[in-house]
């Protein structure tokens, strides 16, 4: 027994001393100097020599400012290696980076969190609300929820707008409604455009006018996504295409792609006036870089049988990176112009799309190899 008890003794002193040198070794500091002052979209070897200088002055953002130097540069072992040394040190921003760095350029979300933990505690607003971020992909909202409300009382709305989607996943209606009406009256036009989805939508609470008073309050707010939302409210929900054709226009005066898809889909699949809908397809790729637009414009085309603009519009499409396009000149040319050796060779482009599955059929049916 006095043997046992000794060994608990000697074991309850070791987990002390460990304890205290760890504190002791890791006292965290909060830095007076601004990372946002060294986050640059390109950097020259003088900043880096500056940030250098900031670690030779004893700086601890000096560590982490070189640490985005190399990791702009795409020398991420290297960006690690100087935040490891900023965190050696005690700094916060350090250990925030780390759990960054860890789950969105390593992709190792698990090893980001103990890094977030350290930062969050320490009070980084940023990394409470990443750890939520974290919880909330695993669907553990219980800790997503603590750790959204612990940036959220420190004055992030961005984190109270997740704590009410905590809420409604959770199917606390009561909660979300309470906590996005918050936000909006914060300024932040998400929190009304969380409510005006949320009234269109959530079964048992639907009430299209209130999604519409919340659309456009959000709008006020000068919210993008509210534009365009309040097109598909009149549309799908208030059958009014008038509205619907009004609010789709604003968007595309905005630059919105989502208005300008739907504005085009309303003329020529709802109104039945495929010219117009052409028009707004044409205008959504020239104007705003739409390049679904020029696919629609494409298929649009082929259903008229215009099959030289319709090659001209999957080209085009194409070129803009839309990846279905290669697969739709395949089976434009397989289908309507009966070219084989064109269909094959537009499969085979498309082997690398989301359309691959669709291509191989189509190239085995051919008599082509899947290469």
């Amino acid at each position: 027994m006095q043997q046992l008890l000794k060994i608990f003794i000697l074991f309850f002193f070791f987990v002390f001393l460990t304890t205290s040198y760890a504190d002791e070794a890791i006292k965290l500091q909060k830095s007076t100097y601004n990372i946002d002052q060294c986050n640059k979209e390109s950097y020259t070897l003088d900043d880096l020599k500056s940030y250098e200088a900031l670690i030779d002055q004893g700086k601890l953002q000096g560590y982490n400012c070189v640490a985005l130097y190399y990791s702009r540069k795409n020398d991420l072992q290297k960006a690690k290696e100087y935040f490891e040394k900023g965190a050696e040190k005690g700094s916060i921003e350090s250990y925030a980076q780390l759990g960054s760095l860890y789950s969105s350029a390593f992709g190792q979300p698990n090893k980001a969190i103990p890094y977030y933990t350290t930062a969050a505690n320490a009070g980084h607003i940023k990394a409470a609300h990443n750890l939520g971020v974290e919880y909330d992909r695993q669907l553990n909202y219980k800790q997503a929820l603590k750790w959204y409300q612990k940036a959220a009382d420190q004055g992030n709305v961005y984190s109270l707008l997740a704590v009410g989607h905590i809420y409604r996943k959770q199917h606390k209606y009561p909660e979300a409604i309470e906590t996005f009406e918050k936000v909006g009256k914060l300024g932040e036009a998400g929190g009304y455009e969380a409510l005006a989805l949320f009234y269109k939508t959530e079964k048992g609470y639907q009430d299209f006018n209130k999604s519409e008073k919340y659309a456009l309050k959000a709008v006020k707010l000068g919210s993008i996504n509210a534009v365009w939302g309040l097109g598909t409210l009149y549309e799908d929900n208030f059958k009014d295409y008038d509205k619907a054709i009004e609010w789709y226009k604003k968007g595309v005066e905005l630059g919105s792609k989502d208005s300008v898809t739907r504005l085009g889909y309303l003329y020529k699949n709802v109104l039945k006036d495929q010219e117009k809908g052409l028009y707004w397809y044409k205008q959504g790729y020239e104007k705003v870089q739409c390049e679904d637009c020029a696919f629609s414009a494409a298929l649009t085309y082929q259903d008229l049988k215009k099959y030289n603009q319709a090659i001209e519009w999957f080209l085009k499409a194409y070129q803009a990176g839309q990846q279905d396009a290669a697969y739709g000149l395949g089976y434009l040319y397989e289908t309507d112009l009966k070219d084989k050796e064109k269909a094959i060779e537009w499969y085979k482009k498309s082997l690398k799309t989301t359309s691959k599955y669709d291509a191989k059929y189509h190239l085995k049916k051919l008599g082509a190899k899947n290469e």
